[in-house]
This record gives structure tokens, sequence and C-alpha cells, in this order.
């Protein structure tokens, strides 16, 4: 658990140091909005992801992200997993960016494009690249976001290809407060095998204090391929 014990002094450092800026704050920890990083602004966000089910695993995410330009951003990510009476190991390292097509309002939607490429610290894993399509819009104090998903894993093996589709909707009750519901699928498509289908839902609160933002959100697992539930935890400190 050393390791652990590192990545929580890190955030502890980073949330007593940040000045008071909070440039990408999120109301989901499933689906993303539309925003990027302004341009020479950074952020701190950690992930606490946990599966329940027969065994249960975490994973623990340390992000980096800097805004390049107006609307492009970049992040650094890396990724720790436990499994259920195991050990805490660096799993993955990935790479993340975002680009918004229009400035915010111009266009319905506010369509924002994400890339992802991930690789397993076990070479035998596949390489993992991701794309997603981010789309959102505000209606007054109600917030709704779309997120298209495509997933291609490859090398060593066969490739695998995955879709998705996350959904969060919110009410802002003060600028402070945000709570609302999500959805994420993904269907896998497998060679000479049935499709694997794993489908959650469950509510999501956002909660923002001085220069941190914090996310809560639980979902349950609708299908036979999903986890019994899963719970994540977002926190994010601009610097």
């Amino acid at each position: 658990m050393d390791i652990f014990r590192k990545l929580m002094t890190l955030t502890l450092i980073l949330v007593t140091v940040a000045p008071s800026i909070m440039a990408d704050r999120r109301k989901y920890v499933w689906t993303y909005g539309t925003q990027t990083m302004p341009e020479k602004t950074s952020e701190f966000e950690f992930y606490q992801t946990t599966k329940l089910d027969k065994t249960d695993s975490w994973e623990y995410k340390i992000e980096i992200e800097h805004g390049l330009t107006p609307r492009w951003d970049f992040s650094v990510y890396q990724i720790f997993t436990q499994e259920e009476g195991g050990y805490l190991k660096w799993s993955a390292f990935q790479f993340r960016t975002r680009y918004r097509l229009t400035q915010p309002g111009a266009v319905f939607g506010d369509p924002t494009l994400y890339l992802e490429y991930q690789r397993k610290t076990d070479l035998k894993a596949q390489n993992k690249a991701e794309a997603k399509l981010l789309l959102g819009h505000d209606f007054d104090r109600v917030n709704i976001a779309v997120n298209p998903v495509y997933e291609f894993f490859w090398a060593p093996g066969d490739p695998v290809h995955e879709i998705g589709l996350d959904i969060g909707l919110s009410y802002e009750f003060s600028y402070r407060f945000s709570a609302g519901v999500e959805s994420t699928s993904r269907r896998e498509f497998l060679k000479d095998e049935d499709d694997e289908v794993g489908s959650y839902v469950g509510p999501t609160i956002s909660f923002a204090s001085g220069t941190v933002y914090y996310v809560v959100g639980c979902a349950w697992g609708l299908t036979d391929d999903s986890n019994d539930a899963r719970v994540r935890f977002l926190m994010g400190v601009g610097f």
C-alpha cells in the first residue's frame, strides 16, 4: 500500500497549494461534458472506481491535463489497479486529447472530439484506442450530455471492436451543487462468440468547494455481462 499512500500525499499537497481556479468542473463521473481546459491552465484529477461483483476490484487514475489552446487540451494518466485480496500495482499509462469544434454556444450540442490511447504495462495485453463525440446542452439549470463511443483493441491477437453510449442528465441547484442520473453501456464484438454487453444506470452528485470539485456516482448493472454495481469518485484541483 506504499504506492497508495504516496498518491494520497500528492493529492493533499495539490489541494493545499492550488490557486483559486476551477477550469474543468465535472458534473458526471461516466459522461464527459463539452468543455476543454482553458489555454495555459492545468488541472490535477484523481479517479477511484470500485467494481462490485463476486470478486471486487479497484482502479485508481492520476491525471494531469493542460489547455494547449482555447479549444484544445491534452492529458496524461497513470493507472493503478487492485484485485480483492491482491496488491496495488501500476497497470497502464494513457494519453488523451479533446478538441472543441466550435466556440461555446455557436452550434447546438457544442460538439467536441475526444481521442485516447492506453497501453498496459503487461505487454501481452492489447493496445487500446478510444474515440468519442462529446455533445451537451444547458436548458437553464438542466444539463444533458451525450457521448457516443468507439473503442478498438489490437496487437497482440485479433482486433476487437467495441461501441458504447454514455448519457448524463443533471440539475444544478447552485454553482456548488448539482445532482442527476447517468447511464453507460458498452457492446464488445467478439470473434466466434456472442457479443458481450455491459450496461449501468444510477445517480451522480457533484460538489464544488473553493479550488476543488468532487463528483460521486453509483451505477447498477443491468445485463448478465455487467458487474453487480460500479462506484466512482472523482476529484479535480486546478493549478
